[in-house]
């Protein structure tokens, strides 16, 4: 009985800790719409119009067809180079979208979907190059020890998972036919527009949470006993886990070695914050993610990435 009500039972206790905490509320939903309306909606949502109206075509998957040979040897999957090339452009959560387009237009299966899913939604480039190693970092030139993790990372994780299709049956596939250019660019502005709502309520909802828990570190006294080295580390890898954006600028703003900086910013970004799992889960509505087993592909991403950073940093 008590195990069934346990969610609405967890609702509830939250409602409630809102309902008594409004500052905080207030404070973690102005910093989480800054994050919507500053940082996804400019580069996520036209990108977003644009490949649902480019992959609702046969063109990019013809095209495709005749470099297959790089997305088979390096991804095991002849489609995953789209959404792996386009989350370098876009950032997360958008290879879960074209992933979920693929689905949604028969190009892929569920179970190719989810294995594709596992290393194709990854941070963007102008986000780890503007955002973190400019902005938090203040050095541009430091976006090289985190964007060759995190992209290399991703190849060298898509070949610890099985992919359970036959690359080479791909040529199978049902091949659609477009309705006419009005249709799929209105079709593509509501899929999108419904797509960044759904990732902003949660981008919101998670900053609020990062917020309380931020507060909640700061007022257990056992915390004030930790070296405060140990304590930015843990509070970064706590909110980050949470929330990626507020970890990589709390580890960013300590006075940690940059070295060390480097290594949990890697991590972070990799493993990408129980956030973006949710805004992946709000915007992959055509098939069913199995969450545990992308949650342990994000996990082992961020030590892949952080690996491979602490390589580098040995090697430069």
């Amino acid at each position: 009985m008590f195990k069934r009500n346990l969610v609405p039972i967890f609702i509830l206790l939250i409602i409630f800790t809102f309902i008594l905490q409004p500052s905080i509320v207030y404070e973690g939903a102005f910093k989480g719409l800054n994050i919507w309306i500053n940082n996804i909606i400019p580069f996520l949502f036209p990108m977003s119009v644009l490949s649902n109206i480019l992959l609702q075509y046969n063109f990019i998957y013809s095209l495709l067809e005749r470099f297959s040979f790089i997305s088979i040897y390096l991804l095991k999957s002849k489609f995953a180079i789209i959404p792996y090339f386009i989350s370098f452009i876009a950032g997360y959560p958008s290879g879960a979208i074209v992933t979920n387009i693929m689905v949604n237009n028969k190009k892929v299966t569920q179970n190719e979907a989810n294995y594709i899913l596992y290393f194709s939604n990854n941070c963007s480039f102008q986000f780890i190059a503007g955002a973190v190693a400019f902005s938090m970092l203040g050095d541009f030139n430091l976006y090289k020890y985190i964007v060759i993790p995190h992209f290399v990372g991703a190849i060298i994780l898509s070949s610890l998972f099985k992919s359970n299709e036959n690359p080479l049956l791909s040529n199978a596939r049902i091949k659609t036919k477009p309705s006419s250019f009005n249709e799929v660019f209105s079709s593509s502005i509501s899929k999108s527009i419904t797509s960044m709502l759904s990732v902003g309520a949660v981008i919101v909802i998670f900053s609020i949470l990062a917020k309380f828990l931020a507060n909640i570190i700061n007022s257990i006294e056992i915390f004030k006993l930790v070296n405060p080295d140990y304590m930015h580390i843990i509070n970064s890898l706590l909110i980050g886990g949470l929330e990626m954006t507020n970890g990589c600028s709390i580890i960013s703003a300590s006075p940690l070695n940059l070295e060390i900086k480097l290594i949990i910013i890697n991590f972070l970004i990799s493993f990408s914050g129980i956030s973006i799992v949710f805004q992946t889960l709000a915007v992959t509505t055509d098939f069913n993610i199995n969450i545990f087993k992308y949650i342990m592909s994000r996990v082992l991403f961020g030590v892949i990435s952080a690996l491979i950073s602490i390589i580098m940093l040995i090697l430069i």
